[in-house]
């Protein structure tokens, strides 16, 4: 996939990322991570309210539907991010900001 065609941009600049959608098809892919996630907590929040109505003590919820809801959240952001960065250019904005820097020099000696 050529760089223009690729739905994000990732712009790193040293040990911060930013991942943007480019264009429609990014924000297409987007939404459905989205729409991904407030579905697995809408699962969540009813099977927290049928377990609460069936009795079970607040330990057993913790067990066995907040822990699992936060390592699949936990998965899914990671899945997220390489699916993007996979399909993404890649920005360095330090050597960017270093290639600025550099011909603001010379252009300031070039005026002297």
């Amino acid at each position: 996939m050529r760089d223009e065609e690729k739905p994000f941009v990732y712009y790193k600049s040293g040990s911060g990322v930013k991942i943007s959608p480019r264009n429609a098809a990014g924000w297409r892919a987007f939404a459905v991570w989205m729409l991904a996630l407030f579905c697995a907590t809408g699962v969540f929040v009813w099977a927290t309210i049928v377990a609460d109505e069936a009795g079970w003590d607040d330990r057993s919820i913790l067990l066995f539907l907040t822990l699992p809801f936060l390592l699949v959240t936990g998965v899914w952001a990671l899945a997220m991010f390489r699916y993007m960065r996979a399909r993404s250019e890649i920005v360095d904005v330090d050597s960017l900001l270093q290639i600025k820097r550099d011909i603001d020099r010379s252009d300031k000696r070039k005026r002297r």
